[in-house]
């Protein structure tokens, strides 16, 4: 751990709100673009260094995939924290109503990566799989493998072994439950 040069920004002294309020928002948008949502962007969580006004976002351990079935309130609620604080601190209010959950799409697997609550291992290996075949040419190359882990253990095995897995209200969605997969014309939402 390092030490930030910054103050947390319900103390911090914001000379273009406007700016930083868009970079906050852009944040939210960009965690959820990587699957995750902060679940508490707040004026306590956020850092703002003084000299160049940019954002450190901390406190991360509530994280929760944007496959959680909570996800959409807790994305919501992100923006509505710094909506709520710009407004009552700075007197500043945007001329959107966004971001919104309708925003997010999905680009990158972090959630996955850090095992980020509501995702289960089964989602996690059929996302990785449907990431590395609709990504761009030459942005995933690395991530072609074999059906093989690293243990030697065929995939469809494994998945079979994984079929009951995820009890009831532990926030992980099953197939076919609202589930964001892909880019614009790709997305589906339960439908």
């Amino acid at each position: 751990m390092e030490l930030i040069d910054a103050f947390p920004l319900r103390q911090a002294e914001v000379t273009d709100p406007a700016k930083l309020y868009k970079t906050l928002m852009e944040l939210i948008l960009k965690f959820a673009s990587m699957g995750l949502i902060h679940g508490d962007f707040n004026e306590f969580n956020i850092l703002v260094q003084e000299d160049t006004q940019t954002p450190v976002v901390i406190d991360f351990p509530q994280m929760i995939s944007i496959n959680h079935r909570n996800a959409e309130e807790q994305f919501d609620r992100d923006v509505q924290c710094i909506k709520s604080f710009f407004e009552k601190k700075f007197r500043y209010t945007a001329d959107d109503d966004g971001p919104n959950w309708s925003d997010v799409q999905r680009v990158e697997t972090l959630d996955v990566a850090v095992e980020a609550s509501g995702i289960s291992k089964k989602q996690a290996k059929e996302l990785e799989k449907y990431m590395r075949e609709v990504a761009p040419h030459g942005t995933n190359e690395d991530d072609d493998e074999d059906d093989e882990d690293e243990d030697g253990e065929d995939e469809d095995d494994e998945e079979e072994e994984e079929e009951g897995e995820g009890d009831e209200g532990d926030g992980v969605r099953e197939p076919g439950e609202d589930i964001i997969y892909g880019s614009d014309n790709e997305r589906r939402h339960g439908k």
